[in-house]
C-alpha cells in the first residue's frame, strides 16, 4: 500500500514539473520575444538618430570656416545632389549600424534582432535657396546676434529712407547740372550772336563799335565758360577715371555671370520650417548687411583669394568684373554725395559769393547782367559735382566723409574747376563716415532677395576655387530635413519618422 502511494506521488510530481516547466518556458519565450521586439524598436530609433546626426556632422567645412554657416552639401563632391542622394547617404549609415558583427550561426552572421533596413526617404528638406534664402538669412542672424543690435544700429547715422532720398535727389541734381550747363551754353551763344548782329548794324550805320562790344561778340570763352565746359568734359569720362585718374592699380578680375546662382535655375526643397529651437527671428537687414561687409572683400579691403576682389560691390551691382562693379558703386556714391553737397553749397554765403563773382565777370564781359544768375547756378552745380567726386575718392582710399558738409569739411576750390583731373586727389579730414558705412547705406537700399542671392554667388565663387569643390552649388546644400525610414526585425516592420537640422 505504501509502495503504491510512493509511485503515485512520483507521478504527480512529474506531471507537476512538466506543467510548471511548460508554463515557465512559455513565459520565458514570451519575455524573450518581447525583449527582442523592444530591443529592435530601440535599435530602429537609435540607428535612425545616429544616421541623422552623422549626416549633419558632415557639414561643409570650408563653407563654415569662411562664412560661419552650417550646411550639408548633398552632392558630396559629385555631379548629383538632392533628397535622393541624401537619403542614400542616410541609409548607408543605418546599414552600417545594423551590420552583423557576432559569430556565424549555421553559416550566417546573426545578431539578436537581425534588423534589415528596407527603405529610407527624405520627403521634406530645406535648402539654401528656399524661400528667398531664408535658411541663409536665419543662420546669419544667429551668427551676428552675438553683437548687441543696438550698437549696430547706432552706427547708422542716417536711415534707409534718408539714403534713398539722397540717391533720388542726387539723380535730380545730376540731371539739373547737365541741363544748366546746356542752358548756359545756349544763352551765351545767343548773346554773342545778338551782339555780333548789333555790331554789324552799327557798322552799317557807320556808328562806333566799342572795344567792349567787340569783346562781347568774341568767341573767346570767359573763365566761367571754361569752368563749366571743362567740368562737362570731365563728367563724360568713365567714373573710375574721374575718381582715380590712373586706374591701372585697380583689380581686373572677372567671372562668368551666366554660371552664378542668381542667374541660373536653382534646386529648391520643400521650404519646410526649421525646428529653430533658439527661436531666431529673420535676419535684420542691418545685421545682414554687416555680415556681408565682414565676410566679403571691397575696394578698401579687397579679397585676396576670391574669384572677385571687390565682392561687396558685386553684391550691389551684379556685374561680371571688379571694375564694372566698382564703377557702378562709385556712380551711386557720387549721386548721394552730390545731393548732400548741393544742399550745403547753396547755403554757404562765402563760397556762393565766389561763384557770383566769377559769374558777374562773365556777364559784364558779355554786356548782359541777366546772365549772372544762370551762370552762377551752372558753376555752383559743377563745383558740387567736383566735390562729390573728391568725396568718393576719399572714401575709396580709406578716408572718411561726413554725410552733411560744413565749411571746414569742404575740400575743393573754385578755381580747380579749370583742372578737374588734377583737382581730385588724396585728402582726408578724418571726420564722418567711412567707406564701410556708405556701402551699408547702399546695401540698405538693395532688395533682400537680390542681396541674398548675390551673397550666395560670392560663396559659390570662392568655394569653387578650393580643390575638390569645382562643382560646388549652394542650392544643393540643406540645413533641415525630415526622414522616413522602415526596417524589418523579428518578423515585424518598424517605422521611424523625424526631423533634424542645425538648430
Amino acid at each position: 500500500m505504501l509502495e503504491g502511494s510512493g509511485r503515485e506521488t512520483d507521478g504527480y510530481m512529474t506531471v507537476y514539473l512538466v506543467l510548471t516547466l511548460a508554463a515557465f518556458l512559455t513565459l520565458y519565450l514570451v519575455l524573450i520575444s518581447g525583449a527582442r521586439l523592444g530591443a529592435a524598436r530601440m535599435q530602429m530609433e537609435s540607428v535612425s538618430r545616429i544616421a541623422q546626426n552623422a549626416a549633419l556632422a558632415e557639414f561643409h567645412r570650408e563653407l563654415h570656416s569662411r562664412y560661419d554657416l552650417f550646411f550639408t552639401d548633398t552632392s558630396y563632391g559629385g555631379p548629383g545632389g538632392g533628397n535622393d542622394e541624401f537619403a542614400q547617404h542616410l541609409r548607408n549609415y543605418m546599414d552600417s549600424n545594423c551590420a552583423r558583427k557576432t559569430a556565424p550561426i549555421f553559416g550566417r552572421l546573426r545578431d539578436w534582432t537581425s534588423m534589415e533596413i528596407s527603405d529610407v526617404r527624405v520627403p521634406e528638406a530645406r535648402y539654401a535657396c528656399d524661400n528667398g534664402g531664408k535658411a541663409v538669412r536665419e543662420q546669419v542672424y544667429a551668427y551676428m546676434s552675438a553683437d548687441p543690435a543696438g550698437a549696430v544700429i547706432s552706427e547708422m547715422l542716417v536711415t534707409a529712407d534718408q539714403w534713398r532720398g539722397l540717391e533720388i535727389s542726387g539723380r535730380e541734381w545730376t540731371a539739373e547740372t547737365e541741363k544748366s550747363r546746356e542752358d548756359l551754353k545756349q544763352a551765351l551763344r545767343d548773346r554773342r550772336e545778338d551782339q555780333k548782329q548789333e555790331n554789324e548794324e552799327k557798322e552799317e550805320r557807320e556808328e562806333e563799335v566799342t572795344a567792349k562790344e567787340y569783346e562781347a561778340a568774341s568767341d573767346e570763352p570767359s573763365e566761367a565758360e571754361n569752368m563749366v565746359d571743362r567740368m562737362g568734359s570731365f563728367q563724360l569720362l568713365p567714373v573710375l577715371r574721374q575718381v582715380f585718374g590712373d586706374i591701372g592699380g585697380l583689380s581686373d578680375r572677372q567671372v562668368e555671370t551666366e554660371n552664378v546662382l542668381s542667374a541660373r535655375k536653382v534646386h529648391l526643397g520643400t521650404g519646410m520650417t526649421a525646428v529653430n529651437s533658439h527661436k531666431y527671428p529673420p535676419a535684420d537687414e542691418i545685421l545682414f548687411d554687416r555680415y556681408i561687409y565682414e565676410k566679403t572683400g571691397s575696394c578698401v579691403n579687397p579679397s585676396e583669394d576670391g574669384q572677385l576682389r571687390y565682392q561687396t560691390e558685386y553684391i550691389l551691382c551684379g556685374k561680371g568684373s571688379d571694375r564694372e562693379n566698382l564703377e557702378g558703386t562709385a556712380a551711386r556714391l557720387i549721386l548721394i554725395r552730390e545731393a548732400s553737397n548741393c544742399a550745403y553749397l547753396f547755403t554757404d554765403e562765402s563760397r556762393m559769393g565766389q561763384v557770383r563773382a566769377v559769374a558777374a565777370a562773365a556777364s559784364l564781359l558779355l554786356l548782359s547782367p541777366e546772365l549772372e544768375e544762370p551762370a552762377s547756378y551752372a558753376i555752383a552745380l559743377a563745383w558740387s559735382y567736383l566735390e562729390s567726386v573728391q568725396d568718393v575718392r576719399t572714401l575709396m582710399k580709406g578716408g572718411k566723409v561726413p554725410v552733411f558738409k560744413t565749411g571746414d569739411s569742404w575740400k575743393t576750390r573754385l578755381y580747380e574747376l579749370l583742372t578737374p583731373l588734377t583737382a581730385v586727389r588724396d585728402r582726408d579730414s578724418g571726420e564722418g563716415l567711412d567707406y564701410r558705412a556708405y556701402l551699408q547705406g547702399l546695401l540698405l537700399l538693395s532688395g533682400s532677395s537680390v542681396k541674398t542671392q548675390r551673397t550666395m554667388d560670392v560663396m559659390e565663387m570662392d568655394l569653387r576655387r578650393i580643390t575638390g569643390n569645382s562643382g560646388f552649388r549652394m542650392d544643393l546644400c540643406l540645413d533641415e530635413f525630415n526622414m522616413n525610414a522602415g526596417a524589418k526585425a523579428c518578423g515585424t516592420e518598424f517605422l521611424f519618422s523625424g526631423s533634424s537640422g542645425y538648430n
